[in-house]
């Protein structure tokens, strides 16, 4: 009970940080399903065409470099999670921490602008799948981690320029627990997206020719 009264507490006093990154990754989102749509007709084509070679390979039962997919995707996973934190260290991380989560949403719906563009109404399912869960919980974990980056720089911002006095020594132990649980996150987000996405993705190739 006391967990979840503290948690409503910070909710509600915090609420408009959230409302303000929420609406970034909306904007990202909306921004890669629009860019998608406007491609060159040359563009567009080539997107087409990567991603029905991505679902026919799945649907012929391709082979799978495991280990390949394994280092692409924890790179990719990884490098937003240190560049969050890298940002959170100085008062840069206020600007550049939105910006990461506006990318990673961009990239998202442009990825599932292009399934559907593709695959047309039933791309839409395909997009899903495509996404959820494994981009989307990397999207939550980054969120969560860029909120408490940005309080952390605004906090610097603070000392540095208002000379207010923080115990930053609590304030990086709690930042680190956070750090930790996004790891333990992506770490399991990255191996599902390695080994088991596929698989799942596979199941829905039906709905394709």
């Amino acid at each position: 009970m006391k967990k979840k009264l503290i948690f409503k507490n910070n909710l509600e006093k915090n609420k408009y940080k959230y409302i303000f990154l929420l609406t970034i990754i909306l904007i990202g989102f909306l921004s890669g399903i629009i860019l998608a749509n406007v491609l060159s007709y040359n563009d567009k084509k080539e997107m087409v065409n990567i991603v029905e070679t991505y679902f026919l390979n799945l649907k012929n039962g391709a082979e799978v470099n495991y280990l390949k997919n394994l280092l692409n995707i924890s790179s990719t996973n990884f490098l937003y999670f240190f560049l969050i934190i890298i940002f959170s260290l100085s008062i840069i991380g206020v600007l550049l921490n939105p910006f990461i989560l506006y990318f990673k949403s961009f990239i998202i719906g442009f990825s599932l602008g292009i399934i559907i563009i593709t695959y047309g109404f039933k791309g839409i399912l395909l997009g899903i799948f495509y996404v959820f869960p494994g981009a989307i919980i990397n999207l939550i974990t980054y969120l969560l981690l860029s909120f408490h980056g940005i309080n952390l720089s605004l906090k610097i911002f603070k000392a540095i320029f208002f000379k207010k006095q923080y115990n930053f020594h609590e304030i990086g132990l709690k930042y680190l627990k956070i750090s930790l649980i996004a790891i333990l996150i992506l770490i399991i987000s990255t191996l599902y997206e390695t080994y088991l996405a596929d698989f799942i993705m596979k199941l829905f190739t039906f709905l394709i020719k």
